[in-house]
């Protein structure tokens, strides 16, 4: 008795739409399993629904218009065919492309870049800084990140052989990559386009407040035991009164009567406002005996009085010894010489109270922002030119046309 062996199905990479009626049966068939495998997953696994539309279905999707052809290439438009060299997006929309058509791409938008940098600073860009986008999210990969060659979805295998019994560009073994969250499993799927699901493994966990225990899939395993929080909040005097939640409790709102920081000030606050400053000066009497304090608001102690013991001129000099904190210290008659605001000259004033002269009127010799005109004036004073820029703006066509351009040229608009 002779068995009969089991051939596979013949499959063609011609763009015909038509097939025969056994394909198409096989190909509802198969649907109609993938289908009721999907339907049956999302129902048994405690999905939240918007995670279940971000992950299982997408891969659902994905799934579909593998098997059935309906690919196409976002850059050429072309049909993805089954022997097509392919490479897909791994960080956000996991679009597939073919592998041709993503490497001009990619070298298109790095030369774009590079030219457009270079002509705005006039130096050839690092190319470690050099990035191409995703044609469909738009999500930025560096150079060195440009595909070489075609792998399968789980990156395994390089050019992956053809399979009739296999999804196309899938190297038909278990994906194996890690799942979201980083929890410490890896994807359990055949090799499959899109992204992978959470994590279906059954954990135990407790919940956010670390009051209840349960069973969830590892993907979903952070949960709500929808009591009351209760923990201890920053004031380490309340507790949250909030339902169980995610992350730090909220400020807390309880009520309370609180002074400000110098007590002069009492008021009705919340709680986690209850270290307050008023808008009053200190005005307590310092150690001296003679001056009060004149910070604001504050708490502790207020010091020593800043006008007692080693005392300067205001050039700071001249020192004075022992002198009482309520005589006015004496001008020294030196030359200041305090930094001006330039930060390239001194003040040439006798030694004197109250700030230098805020303008700078030395005269120097000065270069325009353009470098085409030199000049003597005040330092304070800033020197351009009427000459026009003459460098091409990012665009390629039209010159820049600023006066006295310091070589920073604005975008064309």
């Amino acid at each position: 008795m002779s068995s009969s062996a089991v051939q596979p199905p013949l499959s063609s990479d011609s763009d015909s739409d038509t097939s025969s009626p056994s394909s198409s049966s096989t190909h509802h068939r198969h649907a109609d399993l993938s289908s009721s495998i999907f339907q049956s997953y999302l129902s048994h696994s405690s999905y939240p629904h918007n995670d279940r539309n971000q992950d299982l279905i997408k891969i659902q999707s994905f799934l579909t218009s593998s098997r059935s052809g309906a690919l196409s290439c976002l850059i050429c438009l072309e049909r993805i065919k089954p022997t097509d060299p392919t490479w897909s997006c791994s960080s956000s929309c996991f679009a597939l492309f073919h592998l041709l058509c993503i490497q001009s791409w990619a070298n298109q938008s790095i030369n774009l870049a590079a030219s457009r940098a270079s002509l705005r600073a006039a130096v050839v860009p690092d190319e470690n800084s050099l990035v191409w986008p995703c044609p469909k999210c738009r999500v930025e990969y560096r150079k060195t990140q440009t595909p070489k060659n075609y792998f399968c979805f789980c990156g395994k295998v390089q050019d992956p052989p053809r399979d009739p019994w296999v999804l196309p560009h899938s190297c038909g073994e278990i994906c194996g990559r890690s799942l979201k969250y980083d929890c410490g499993h890896f994807c359990l799927l055949l090799c499959h386009p899109g992204p992978c699901p959470a994590c279906p493994k059954l954990v135990r966990n407790k919940c956010f407040c670390r009051k209840s225990e349960d069973v969830k899939r590892c993907g979903f395993k952070n949960f709500s035991c929808n009591g009351v929080c209760k923990k201890l909040l920053e004031c380490g005097v309340h507790r949250c009164g909030e339902i169980c939640h995610d992350g730090s409790c909220l400020p807390c709102k309880e009520k309370g009567t609180y002074k400000c920081q110098c007590g002069k000030v009492e008021t009705t606050r919340e709680c986690c406002e209850r270290d307050f400053r008023c808008d009053n000066a200190c005005n307590r009497m310092l150690g001296c005996g003679r001056h009060v304090c004149e910070r604001g608001c504050h708490e502790g102690d207020c010091g020593d009085c800043p006008l007692q013991g080693k005392m300067t001129c205001p050039c700071g000099k001249r020192a004075y010894e022992g002198m009482a904190c309520d005589v006015a210290v004496p001008l020294c008659g030196a030359t200041c010489e305090k930094m001006l605001s330039c930060r390239f000259h001194r003040c040439s004033e006798r030694c004197h109270r109250g700030p230098c002269i805020q303008t700078c009127r030395n005269v120097v010799t000065k270069s325009c922002r353009c470098g085409s005109l030199k000049k003597q004036v005040p330092c304070y004073q800033e020197l351009t030119c009427e000459r026009k820029c003459q460098k091409v703006r990012d665009c390629g066509r039209h010159a820049c046309k600023r006066r006295c351009c310091d070589g920073d040229c604005p975008p064309c608009s």
